[in-house]
């Protein structure tokens, strides 16, 4: 695993923005951005990034995208992929620990550090995935757009071979009945390779 991409910063303005506040408009008062600082700190203790990557040649089948034995029936997926020859797909996930802490701070009734490391949460996993696809882009060359399970016409359900495909078990990430990942902060993608 490379430590420049799972060693996560977690910008305080970014948390902020997930927090639905404005930098410039928004009055943040000092007590409010103490407990943000010391969440991205608490948080950074209890962060377990993880992340798994395949690459495969596209092959296909009429309407039909084949990497390896992994197929794939989208429109979306097909125009996304119309200049790549080589395709990614990565999983990863900040783990258990975050998740766990929102539910006590939940359990005890302290709804603002909950949403507090949520958010910092959210933030955390968004830096995790961009690391990984700039490391891919500086290894393989320009990407495209990312893409998941659930967006566009690339049904949720797609998410269960997806997610074998790529190796997802091995770091600690499972479906729930209703196709969400398990742990919660995980987050699944494709891209494309775009033609040097």
């Amino acid at each position: 695993m490379n430590n420049e991409i799972v060693n996560l910063k977690i910008s305080y303005d970014d948390v902020l923005v997930r927090m639905g506040a404005n930098k410039y408009r928004t009055k943040i008062d000092s007590k409010i951005e103490t407990t943000i600082l010391e969440t991205i700190d608490l948080a950074k203790k209890l962060l377990q990034p993880k992340y798994a990557v395949s690459l495969a040649t596209k092959k296909i089948n009429g309407t039909e995208i084949f990497l390896d034995d992994f197929r794939i029936n989208s429109k979306d997926i097909f125009k996304l992929l119309e200049n790549s020859n080589l395709v990614c797909g990565l999983i990863a996930t900040i783990g258990f620990s975050i998740d766990t802490k929102i539910s006590f701070f939940l359990e005890q009734k302290e709804i603002m550090p909950a949403f507090i490391l949520d958010s910092v949460g959210s933030v955390a996993i968004e830096e995790l995935v961009e690391n990984i696809c700039n490391d891919i882009s500086e290894k393989y060359g320009t990407t495209t757009m990312r893409f998941s399970p659930g967006y566009g016409d690339w049904h949720i359900q797609n998410q269960k071979d997806f997610l074998k495909w790529l190796g997802a078990e091995k770091i600690g990430i499972t479906l729930s009945p209703s196709f969400q990942m398990i742990p919660r902060k995980s987050v699944s993608a494709l891209l494309g390779i775009n033609k040097r």
